[in-house]
């Protein structure tokens, strides 16, 4: 994890630093679910956008990774609206609703995985896994992408 100062001095959020805990963790473990200690700071909807960038810098810095935060929404009949598959690191946030995550290994690697995650939990999917979500109709998340800092 790196330690370099944010560029206005402030030390990371409670939540940015308990989530780059719980990344450290998992990467040499595989998929690992989290019931996070510290909530996510409450942000108006204006200020939603500049919130997820200033969380997605927070991560960059601290892990030195490329990040990026997507909100997604389930449609009306649950379905979700995403593509299947990931790359790099994915962060899971479940903001509403529920989603039954399912897991399949690559070529040589563990067993499948599943796991039901509700408001407020935190699923961390491998890069060797592809993925399905199945999410109730007023389903919201954020997936956070982290995959290695640009070479240029």
């Amino acid at each position: 994890m790196h330690s370099a100062p944010s560029t206005d001095g402030s030390p990371p959020s409670p939540h940015v630093r308990e989530l780059v805990q719980f990344l450290a963790l998992c990467r040499s473990q595989g998929p690992c679910i989290l019931w996070p200690e510290q909530e996510r700071a409450a942000r108006a909807a204006q200020d939603a956008a500049a919130a997820l960038t200033a969380e997605a810098r927070e991560l960059a810095r601290l892990t030195g990774l490329r990040t990026v935060i997507e909100c997604h929404r389930a449609d009306r009949d649950g379905a979700r609206p995403l593509s299947e598959g990931s790359f790099g690191h994915l962060l899971v946030q479940q903001e509403q609703g529920a989603g039954t995550w399912r897991l399949h290994a690559g070529p040589g690697a563990e067993a499948s995985f599943s796991c039901r995650l509700r408001s407020g939990e935190v699923l961390y999917i491998p890069p060797d896994r592809s993925w399905r979500a199945d999410l109730t109709p007023d389903a919201r998340l954020l997936l956070t992408r982290l995959s290695p800092p640009d070479p240029y």
